[in-house]
C-alpha cells in the first residue's frame, strides 16, 4: 500500500525557478530539485530509473547522512579550489576499512589509496560515468577549481548545473540514500527547492537498514560522533534502528509540511512496485512540470517499469517480540505516512 493522500537564491538560480527557462544542454541554473530518502526505501532503484530519462541527470550519493553537512553552509565563502577539496574529501575511515574487506553492491569504484576514497569518486561520478569516473574527476577538478568564490551551498548548485550541462540534460536531480535527516536544513538553504519524498513502510525500511549498507555505522555515529572504530559484526536491537529512522522521518515530515503542494511529491516504494508505469509518469511529470507526458516520457516509463520487482515483506517473519518492539519504536512515522499498524 502507499501513502494517504521570498527566495534568497543566489543570482544564478532563475527567479521563479522552473525548468521552463532551460533549454536542453544550455548553460543556466534551475530550481534545486532533491529526492529525499532515508535509504533502503527504493531510492537507488529510483535513481537508476531517473538516470535513463533523456532529459534528466541524477546526481547520486554525495551527502553523508549523519552529522553536519558542509555543503549546506550559506554563510562562509570558498574558492573553487577549496570547494573541490571539499567535494573530494575522504569518506569515513570506518566505511573505507569495511569496503576494503567487504565491498558492497552500492560501491561503484574503489581507489587504491584511502585518501582518494571519497563519496564523489566512489559513488557519484561512477554512477554517471562508470569506469571512466577518474577521467570525469579530472574534468570536475579543472572546472570546479575555476569557479569564483561563493558559499558552499551556492558552489554546490553551480557544480550540479555544470554536471547537467556537461551531460547535455535539461534538469539535475540530487538523490542520496540517507539524505532524509538533512530535510530541514536543505529547505532552509534552498527555500524554493522542489522535493520528491521517497519512502517505504518504516518497519520494512528499518529491517533493511539493519542488514544493508552502512546504517549500523550511522547509528553508532549518532550515539558517538567521535567513534574511532566500528565493529561491523555487531548488530544492535532492531528497535534501535527503528527509533533512529523514526527520528529522521518525524523531523522530515514536520519540515516538509511547510512545503507547498505544487513543490512536493510523495513517492511510496509500495506504489512503485504495484503501479510502476503510472508512478514513473507521475514522477517525471512532477520533475519536468508537465501536464501531459511526451512520447519520450511514455517510452521511458514503459521501458523502466519492467525493471521494478515486488519484494516480499520481511516484517511478518520477525518473531512476535521483535515485531512489537520495532513497531513501537517507529509508531509515529508509520501512522503519519498512512500505513496500518500490525497490532
Amino acid at each position: 500500500m502507499g501513502k494517504d493522500e521570498t527566495s534568497t537564491a543566489p543570482p544564478w538560480i532563475a527567479a521563479g525557478g522552473g525548468v521552463d527557462a532551460l533549454a536542453s544542454g544550455t548553460e543556466g541554473s534551475q530550481t534545486p530539485t532533491f529526492i529525499l530518502s532515508s535509504g533502503r526505501s527504493g531510492s537507488t532503484l529510483v535513481a537508476r530509473l531517473v538516470r535513463e530519462h533523456p532529459e534528466l541527470l541524477c546526481i547520486s550519493d554525495l551527502f553523508e547522512p549523519v552529522g553536519e553537512e558542509p555543503y549546506f553552509d550559506s554563510s562562509s565563502e570558498l574558492s573553487g579550489r577549496e570547494f573541490f577539496a571539499l567535494l573530494s574529501r575522504p569518506s569515513y575511515p570506518q566505511r573505507i576499512a569495511y569496503w576494503r574487506q567487504r565491498p558492497t553492491a552500492e560501491l561503484l569504484y574503489l581507489p587504491d589509496e584511502d585518501d582518494q576514497v571519497s563519496l564523489l569518486l566512489s559513488y557519484t561520478l561512477p554512477f554517471l560515468a562508470g569506469k571512466e569516473a577518474p577521467e570525469l574527476l579530472a574534468e570536475v577538478r579543472q572546472a570546479v577549481s575555476a569557479f569564483p568564490p561563493a558559499s558552499p551551498a551556492d558552489q554546490l548548485v553551480r557544480f550540479f548545473d555544470w554536471l547537467r550541462d556537461r551531460h547535455g540534460k535539461r534538469l539535475w536531480v540530487e538523490r542520496t540514500g540517507g539524505s532524509l535527516p538533512h530535510t530541514r536544513v536543505i529547505l532552509e538553504t534552498w527555500p524554493d527547492a522542489r522535493i520528491v519524498h521517497n519512502f517505504r513502510d518504516p518497519r520494512e525500511t528499518a529491517i533493511s537498514m539493519m542488514h544493508g549498507s552502512f546504517f549500523r555505522l550511522y547509528l553508532e555515529l549518532e550515539k558517538n560522533p567521535a567513534l574511532d572504530e566500528w565493529d561491523w559484526r555487531v548488530y544492535p536491537p532492531i528497535e534501535e534502528m527503528g527509533a533512529m529512522l523514526d527520528r529522521w522521518m518525524v523531523d522530515a515530515l514536520d519540515a516538509l509540511s511547510a512545503v507547498p503542494a505544487e513543490r512536493k511529491l510523495d513517492l511510496a516504494f509500495e506504489d512503485l512496485q504495484a503501479r510502476p508505469e503510472e508512478t514513473l509518469l507521475e514522477l517525471v511529470g512532477f520533475l519536468l512540470e508537465r501536464d501531459e507526458p511526451t512520447g519520450a516520457d511514455l517510452a521511458w516509463a514503459r521501458a523502466q517499469a519492467g525493471r521494478v520487482r515486488r519484494l516480499p515483506r520481511k516484517f511478518p517473519r520477525l518473531e512476535a517480540g521483535e515485531r512489537r518492539r520495532l513497531e513501537e519504536a517507529c509508531r509515529e512515522s508509520i501512522v503519519r505516512l498512512g500505513y496500518r499498524l500490525d497490532g
